[in-house]
């Protein structure tokens, strides 16, 4: 017996009606005639509608011929329709997917302007991470992963997925183009590594990552274009003591090296008296920001000091803050003195 066929349909809707057919055997002619009945289209081969082929959709017969056509409107009409010869044998199954156009009904939350996807990578060793947050109203599956450098590598790129559905590695045939993505197992995001990328290099083209997200029978399309320079994003540097009035930082260990190549500039400010309680995410009028290339700085008591860096070179994201509290160690020990007479005297 021969095997059956399995095929995923993706067609393309706008909120009009939309009529695509299916055949069992063969492939689709258009220039094979056709009418109306019943309000779906029966098409004929030689003249025949060849009466010895069954469609069904779950358990419903729907008609009989070896052509089929979907009617698909705004996001309905998707679902798995399946061939049959007389014998209930299964010949072919097809699964019609809708993907609609309307910007306004996403699964994903964003927007056009904004963008639904937020790609970082937190050095330049070619590995960056996309996430995304679904609509409480849906929540899909990833279908298919696209991703390539530049637009030209984009049109001509062949993506395969291993066994388990999750690693998808992305080939064009210049040679120019050799990615593979991973999905996060909650589904919220990818991490993929540009096995071509060098960091020495300066990227002449921007990455193309685009997802296919399904929900039931809707599918939908999201992409998003970066140099891994615009999305870098340094790891917290560390803070430590020097001396009394002195701290210093280093650079975050996952940073590139040498720092001659790779230069960091840092952000530090002050934050001073009740507002210490808010962290450094908080933005005061009163408290200023400093920008500078050293990695020392002088600290005063019952001050924090927060440090975060950027990439000296790009306008890329900004680290998030390393929070350092400093207080004289002098004051401490006389408190410390106070409370043991106060004991000793009791």
């Amino acid at each position: 017996m021969a095997a059956c066929t399995l095929v995923v349909v993706v067609v393309n809707v706008d909120g009009s009606l939309v009529q695509h057919p299916l055949t069992c055997l063969g492939s689709f002619n258009r220039e094979e005639e056709g009418w109306r009945r019943d309000n779906d289209w029966v098409w004929r081969r030689d003249g025949e509608e060849d009466e010895e082929i069954i469609w069904m959709m779950g358990e419903e017969e729907k008609k009989k011929g070896n052509s089929f056509l979907v009617n698909l409107e705004e996001r309905t009409g998707g679902g798995i329709f399946t061939c049959h010869s007389l014998d209930r044998t299964l010949l072919k199954k097809t699964t019609v997917l809708v993907k609609h156009l309307d910007e306004q009904k996403r699964i994903l939350e964003g927007s056009t302007r904004a963008g639904y996807m937020k790609c970082s990578t937190r050095n330049y060793q070619g590995e960056f991470h996309c996430s995304w947050k679904f609509t409480t109203e849906r929540v899909g599956t990833i279908m298919s992963v696209r991703v390539a450098r530049g637009l030209s590598d984009a049109e001509n790129i062949s993506c395969s997925v291993d066994v388990s559905g999750q690693q998808w590695t992305c080939s064009s045939s210049s040679g120019q183009s050799d990615i593979m993505c991973s999905v996060n197992s909650s589904g919220l995001g990818v991490s993929c590594v540009d096995r071509q990328y060098c960091p020495y290099a300066e990227e002449t083209d921007r990455i193309t990552l685009t997802i296919y997200m399904r929900t039931n029978y809707l599918l939908e399309e999201y992409s998003q274009r970066f140099y891994l320079s615009e999305i870098v994003k340094p790891d917290k540097v560390s803070i430590k003591k020097v001396n009394s009035s002195t701290i210093e930082w280093r650079y975050p260990v996952s940073w590139n090296s040498p720092i001659s190549y790779f230069p960091l500039s840092f952000q530090v400010k002050e934050i001073k008296g009740r507002e210490r309680k808010n962290g450094c995410t908080f933005d005061s009028p009163v408290t200023k920001v400093h920008t500078t290339k050293s990695s020392q700085w002088s600290v005063k008591a019952k001050v924090m000091v927060c440090v975060r860096a950027q990439d000296a070179l790009c306008d890329s994201p900004w680290s998030d803050w390393t929070e350092y509290r400093h207080n004289k160690v002098g004051n401490k020990r006389g408190r410390q003195e106070k409370k043991k007479k106060k004991f000793v005297s009791q």
